[in-house]
């Protein structure tokens, strides 16, 4: 049962990243995920697509209003310099509502392990917050990468499913006993 509505991420740190909830300016830098080809592969965009961005943030500011889950802006703390969008995301998978850790990565922040350490630090929210009974990353079965990072935050393949009409994989964690 998940608990709603799922608090702010909205400065929650880890060692090297800070995370924010998105505005409709976070479009300026977010078209470089827009315009990469390879960024966008398993998501239904079209690349170089303004409106696809300002769509993917205007989901993220509607699920707020609904029930609090969104893809929050993740940035280096260092220099505050966004490196991609994270977060926990309410989802209906077969027929059951789901506490999901959603990850996207600019491209150029790929291979430094951002990824991995935000989806942990979802997790870690979500367990001390007692939010849900396990948390779940859908994942394309050709995203190879993405598999990786749900492995390497504790995650194991739980089954396969079809998602809003795409084939997905379904990743999974226990939080509670």
């Amino acid at each position: 049962m998940l608990q709603l509505p799922i608090p702010s991420l909205e400065g929650l740190t880890t060692e090297r990243l800070v995370f924010r909830r998105p505005v409709m300016d976070d479009q300026l830098w977010w078209m470089e995920y827009m315009n990469n080809a390879e960024a966008i592969r398993f998501m239904p965009f079209t690349l170089g697509s303004e409106a696809d961005c300002r769509g993917f943030i205007q989901r993220s500011l509607d699920r707020m209003a609904k029930d609090g889950s969104c893809l929050n802006v993740v940035s280096e703390r260092a220099t505050r310099k966004p490196v991609g969008m994270v977060g926990l995301l309410t989802q209906e998978m077969d027929g059951i509502a789901e506490l999901e850790v959603g990850y996207h990565l600019l491209p150029t922040a790929w291979g430094k392990g951002y990824a991995t350490e935000a989806a942990m630090a979802c997790k870690e929210c979500a367990r001390q917050q007692r939010l849900a009974p396990s948390v779940i990353s859908l994942i394309d079965p050709g995203n190879f990468k993405s598999q990786a990072v749900a492995k390497r935050n504790g995650m194991t393949h739980e089954k396969d499913t079809v998602h809003r009409g795409t084939p997905a994989m379904v990743f999974r964690v226990m939080l509670q006993p």
